[in-house]
């Protein structure tokens, strides 16, 4: 039995998220001591931080980080973080907005490319935190505040995923993926991010040659 802490920073009320979170909470065996906590309206490094506290005020083994705006939680992805053995574990998931990266990321020069064909459990240097399980001992390695704004210059400078990874990268911890599952992210599924994809850069793609068009027919008439 483990004890843990599912911890959930919210400022939205996305109806898919909590159906899902109700269905999973409540699916769960009594095979674990678990809790919860929700931070609601705080700014995301603030939120996550105070449930670290309570985190470490409960003792408990492990913290179950949850976004607020994925759903199709099963009882069976929470085993898999926990049978990762590791002190960071994620379930894999696809951002909400174009190209639909996996939320799993290998870096690549100043960058980084969503894995797209993983399987099983498989080192990263970026994850978010769509249902990130963090163990206990993670926490020696790291100093106060745990959770910090992204740098300035990151497209997600809002988040702390980044950052986060970027301290785990330098004393010697990967994220480890669990590519065994899916979360759907807002409208984006497994099931549909390709066809997704596709029908976005081929809408991009003729806005592009749209605006082209448009330009060179106002230069041959002099506009």
């Amino acid at each position: 039995m483990a004890d843990i802490l599912i911890g959930i920073p919210s400022i939205r009320k996305d109806e898919r998220f909590l159906k899902s979170f109700h269905v999973f909470f409540h699916s769960m065996p009594d095979k674990h001591k678990i809790s919860v906590v929700w931070q609601k309206d705080k700014k995301l490094a603030d939120a996550q931080n105070s449930i670290i506290d309570n985190y470490f005020e409960e003792g408990f083994d492990y913290v179950l980080f949850l976004d607020d705006d994925h759903w199709g939680h099963t009882y069976e992805m929470l085993e898999c973080l926990i049978n990762a053995d590791t002190y960071m574990a994620t379930i894999k998931s696809y951002s909400r907005h174009y190209p639909y990266s996996c939320s799993l990321m290998k870096k690549t020069g100043n960058s980084y490319a969503g894995i797209e064909n993983g399987h099983g459990y498989q080192e990263c240097d970026l994850s978010g935190f769509p249902m990130t399980l963090l163990r206990k001992d993670l926490f020696k390695k790291l100093e106060r505040p745990y959770f910090r704004d992204n740098y300035s210059g990151s497209v997600r400078g809002w988040a702390t995923d980044e950052e986060f990874c970027v301290r785990l990268n330098s004393v010697g911890i990967k994220p480890i993926g669990c590519f065994q599952h899916c979360l759907s992210h807002g409208d984006i599924t497994e099931e549909n991010v390709l066809l997704k994809r596709e029908k976005e850069r081929v809408e991009k793609n003729n806005e592009a040659l749209h605006y082209l068009f448009n330009k060179r027919k106002k230069i041959m008439q002099g506009v």
